[in-house]
C-alpha cells in the first residue's frame, strides 16, 4: 500500500475526486463537479522517496487511543484552486491606436514608435525655424570673418 500526503484547500471534498486519477508525478489541471457546481483544480504531484514525514494510522484491531506508524509516504500531492477554465488560450484585444485631442500636437514619439505624418503646414513650420537658424550662423560667420580680415 502507497500512503500520499495530500494537501488542498479548506473547502476540498474529497468525495468529488472519487472518479478522478491524480498524476503521480507532474502538473494536471482538473475539472471536477462538487454539489452540482463545476470547479477546477490544479494538481503537482511530487514523488519523494524520502521524505522528513511519517504519518500514524488506527489501525482497525486496536482500541481508538492507540496508533501505529504507517509505511514511508511516496510524495505530495498539491491541490490549488483554480478560478476558471485556463485550458484554452485567449487572445489579447488589438491596443487602440494613440489618438490625439484637437487642437495638441504630440512634440515627441515615443522610443520605437512610427514617426506621425507631417502635415503641409508643420513642414513649412519646420523650415521656416530651420532657415532662421541657419541665416543666424551665417551672419555670425560673417562677422568673424570681417572681424579675421580687419
Amino acid at each position: 500500500m502507497e500512503l500520499w500526503l495530500i494537501k488542498a484547500p479548506a473547502d476540498f471534498s474529497p468525495e468529488s475526486f472519487n472518479s478522478h486519477r491524480f498524476p503521480l508525478s507532474g502538473y494536471k489541471m482538473q475539472r471536477i463537479k462538487d454539489g452540482g457546481v463545476k470547479k477546477y483544480y490544479h494538481m503537482v504531484s511530487t514523488p519523494g522517496p524520502t521524505l522528513p514525514l511519517c504519518a500514524f494510522l488506527q489501525p482497525s484491531g486496536l482500541p481508538k487511543d492507540q496508533l501505529q506508524a504507517a509505511s514511508p509516504l511516496q510524495g505530495v500531492i498539491t491541490l490549488s484552486e483554480a478560478h476558471g477554465d485556463h485550458t484554452a488560450l485567449h487572445s489579447v484585444p488589438d491596443r487602440p491606436p494613440l489618438s490625439l485631442p484637437q487642437g495638441l500636437k504630440q512634440r515627441f514619439s515615443p522610443f520605437g514608435a512610427i514617426a506621425p505624418n507631417v502635415s503641409e503646414v508643420n513642414r513649412e513650420d519646420s523650415q521656416l525655424l530651420g532657415s532662421t537658424k541657419k541665416k543666424k550662423r551665417a551672419k555670425k560667420r560673417k562677422q568673424e570673418e570681417v572681424v579675421a580680415d580687419a
